[in-house]
């Protein structure tokens, strides 16, 4: 445990007091030097310039999370975001936002892209352009701000300002720190990594090897952090303790009391798009629904469908029975069982099977070559049998989920459970009763992914560390190419979830409900997730720079009053 996961790890309160006693009396002999420490630290609250771009929520509400954190550590502080890159960049890295836009709506295109940019030559080539180009305006831009240090929080905002930091610092003759945080978990671009920061605070042990093995950053630069997730998650994580416990079950019915859910007594799945709505929702929702039904799994849906208002409406008036009848037939025209792919037996030499989900530890090799090549997925047969069959079904990549801001619409759909009268297969006695639940905007989804048993999402790397701050099992179903890759290998190779492609929802939802109707493999997820979590990131990342921080305008003061 570093010292600053002593000062705030919750454990730190079962300090003895002996060792109490014992640290007293060292600040007591120490008292005249930790006035001074304490009182440099307390004058003030520091400046700090964010670099972002609004290419995702990831990026944004990484730095809105530190920045929470700076100021409820270092009260007075304040902070700015900037976007170096559209602000002062030159084609085409100015038209970042908008291609981003384009190519997350695009994923092959989005491929092709990531991985031409994510090579040595681009490397390179970008460093000296941007450079050339853009520092003097980079220069000028920070020197506007008047800041006290900078960090970085995106990819394309490290090399640049790197330079330009350690012009400023010639130049006022005053240390400017400059530090980078990763937003990336299992994997990252080359451009993170800029060798110049004064730290580096990455997510993973994977992007840690990243760092040193492609950027040569010096292993002492490099601080293994866990990703700066919102206080939120700190909180509830706190008020969560262990999820599988007596009291983490009192408290998760608590908080689905809180949120007025309809039912809290029955096992809840969270079903959630992506801040850019990347994810085929409606089909999986549909899936779930039936499945569960058919295997008289009584269940609760909750789907938080943003400001995709015609989706929420859509869950709220969609015939389920219609639904049902359509998914069995189509389910019984194509003859498919349980879909599920045991990785036990897929060697990184072996033939890739049929498609299923991805799941289990020791298949890194394989995992990333199935996921390049696409191997897990169904073609959209599944949905080319249900063409036609299905009336209810939206389009949700077209309005994106915002989750990172608003409020839940008060408009809520609910869904009361359908009674089940379909086919020979399904009996009324013995099916599933089941509730899909729409939400708007939200700005609680730590509250969410505490009321939830199950989370279904895409492979953002926040979501992912949300979701492992509390413990939260995740089934993952898309990614954006190369840069989400690594999220996947992640999740699996961690023991707290799997991956099934969203173009293949009843996979999706077969595995769903084997995890529910199995309680010793949700808790062993759960606590696989638990042993990932980070939830005081933020806050650790914020005390060391804002402690380097101090460190550095001491030193620069000492100077100045030397000469």
């Amino acid at each position: 445990m570093t010292a600053i996961e002593a000062i705030h790890s919750p454990r730190s309160r079962d300090i003895s007091n002996h060792q109490q006693q014992n640290m007293a009396e060292i600040c007591v002999e120490d008292s005249v030097k930790m006035d001074e420490l304490l009182s440099s630290k307390q004058t003030r609250g520091l400046k700090i310039l964010f670099l972002s771009s609004d290419t995702g929520g990831g990026h944004r509400a990484s730095a809105e999370s530190l920045a929470k954190q700076f100021q409820l550590l270092f009260p007075g502080s304040t902070y700015d975001l900037l976007d170096i890159v559209e602000k002062d960049g030159v084609p085409p890295y100015n038209s970042l936002v908008k291609g981003y836009k384009h190519l997350s709506a695009h994923p092959s295109q989005w491929k092709l892209v990531y991985n031409v940019s994510n090579s040595r030559a681009f490397e390179m080539l970008a460093d000296a352009h941007l450079k050339l180009m853009c520092e003097k305006a980079v220069r000028k831009s920070i020197k506007s701000y008047n800041p006290d240090v900078v960090i970085s929080v995106h990819p394309l905002m490290t090399n640049v300002p790197v330079l330009s930091c350690s012009k400023i610092t010639k130049e006022l003759g005053k240390k400017l720190p400059m530090f980078t945080v990763v937003t990336d978990l299992g994997s990252a671009h080359c451009l993170w990594f800029a060798n110049g920061v004064d730290k580096m605070f990455v997510g993973s042990e994977q992007v840690k090897q990243l760092a040193m093995s492609r950027g040569k950053v010096p292993e002492e630069k490099i601080v293994l952090a866990g990703l700066p997730i919102r206080h939120d998650f700190a909180v509830q994580s706190e008020n969560l303790g262990d999820r599988m416990s007596p009291e983490g079950k009192a408290y998760q019915q608590t908080v689905r009391q809180q949120l007025e859910l309809p039912v809290i007594d029955k096992p809840t799945i969270l079903v959630m798009g992506g801040g850019e709505g990347v994810g085929s929702l409606s089909h999986i929702v549909d899936a779930m629904y039936v499945e569960l039904v058919t295997q008289g799994i009584d269940a609760l849906i909750v789907v938080i469908c943003g400001r995709n208002e015609k989706l929420r409406k859509d869950f709220a008036e969609r015939d389920w029975k219609h639904v049902l009848n359509r998914w069995q037939a189509a389910k019984q025209r194509m003859g498919l069982t349980n879909r599920f792919l045991s990785m036990d037996v897929c060697g990184p030499q072996s033939v890739i099977p049929s498609p299923g989900c991805i799941e289990t530890s020791g298949v890194t090799g394989s995992i990333r070559r199935m996921l390049s090549q696409g191997s897990l997925s169904l073609g959209g047969a599944y949905l080319t049998s249900l063409n036609g069959d299905i009336a209810t079904t939206t389009d949700d990549k077209r309005d994106p989920v915002e989750e990172e801001s608003g409020d839940v619409s008060e408009s809520q759909g609910e869904e009361e459970a359908v009674p089940v009268e379909v086919n020979s297969n399904t009996s009324t006695e013995n099916a599933g009763s089941v509730q899909v639940l729409g939400v708007g905007f939200v700005s609680n989804i730590a509250e969410y992914m505490v009321a939830a048993d199950i989370l279904v999402s895409k492979a953002g790397p926040g979501t992912i560390s949300e979701a492992a701050a509390l413990s939260l099992p995740i089934m993952l179903t898309s990614f954006l190419p190369g840069q989400e890759e690594g999220n996947v290998e992640y999740v699996v190779e961690g023991g707290f979830g799997a991956y099934c492609s969203d173009s293949d929802p009843m996979a999706i939802a077969e595995e769903v409900c084997m995890w529910l109707t199995d309680p010793t493999k949700l808790e062993q997820l759960s606590r696989s997730a638990k042993i990932k979590g980070v939830p005081y990131a933020a806050r650790n990342i914020a005390q060391a720079i804002g402690d380097m921080t101090f460190d550095f305008l001491n030193e620069s003061q000492k100077a100045n009053h030397s000469s």
